[in-house]
């Protein structure tokens, strides 16, 4: 399959998806402690600038989660996906919270920006749908101005490390979101992603395989950062069976990684 058909597929997949974000609240912040924890923690990653206000790319934003959080503490946000449908669910909540976010339309392994264009370059949850992350991420650091940063937020969803009892928990959790909607929401929901996961390097994203990549584009610093302390503020407004079935469930991380120089 050619890089073409299978973007193709990708963007076909994600416009199917986003009707599971249409009209529907942020779940990740329903509460003040996830939202100041939030907010604490993005503003720990970002560089030690003082009060400045910085440019800030969200790669592969969808419907906008990191783009609204970081316009919300006054920065600059472009928000870039290559899901027409998903851009227009991040621009309603934008416009929703009066947030001003500029969302385009393109690729985030080849981004329309010149050299040199971001403080900062943030994604989260992105690299597993990527053909080429590697290329990515030198796309990325190519666009980020000197002393900035890359910030990638994952997690490896392949379950192959959980435990007898993580395990148990998430088929409780899938048995419980059926009988009660009838359903599982965020199984089956892939047309695209069913036959392409296998032609895809991250299934499930390994943080030291990030690290690697992230060396290898000439990042510096490059660390893993922990996250329980937003994971343990999500199970407190998660649903049940949404908690069973994911807090705890999958590793998550955040890496970041600098970029030295001069322009």
């Amino acid at each position: 399959m050619s890089t073409k058909s299978m973007k193709e597929r990708i963007i076909e997949d994600w416009n199917w998806r986003s009707r599971e974000y249409t009209g529907r609240s942020d779940m990740y912040l329903q509460t003040e402690r996830q939202q100041r924890l939030w907010k604490e923690t993005l503003t720990g990653l970002l560089p030690a600038r003082g009060e400045e206000r910085l440019d800030v790319l969200d790669v592969g934003t969808g419907p906008g989660f990191l783009a609204l959080q970081f316009a919300s503490m006054g920065h600059t946000v472009t928000g870039l996906d290559l899901s027409p449908s998903m851009l227009e669910i991040a621009a309603e909540k934008a416009a929703v919270l009066e947030l001003p976010c500029s969302f385009i339309e393109g690729d985030a392994e080849s981004l329309p920006f010149p050299d040199h264009s971001f403080d900062v370059v943030a994604n989260r949850h992105l690299l597993w749908t990527l053909p080429n992350p590697g290329r990515a991420i030198r796309e990325w650091v190519r666009v980020l101005k000197p002393g900035g940063r890359v910030l990638v937020m994952d997690g490896d969803w392949t379950n192959k490390q959980l435990t007898y009892k993580q395990k148990m928990r998430i088929f409780m959790g899938h048995s419980l979101t059926f009988f009660t909607k009838g359903k599982i929401p965020w199984k089956g929901k892939g047309r695209g992603y069913d036959d392409l996961a296998h032609m895809l390097p991250f299934s499930g994203v390994d943080p030291g395989k990030v690290i690697a990549l992230m060396e290898a584009a000439g990042l510096n610093g490059v660390r893993e950062h922990d996250v329980q302390h937003l994971l343990d503020a999500d199970a407190e407004s998660f649903p049940l069976a949404y908690r069973w079935s994911f807090i705890d469930s999958h590793r998550r991380f955040i890496v970041a990684g600098n970029k030295t120089g001069s322009i």
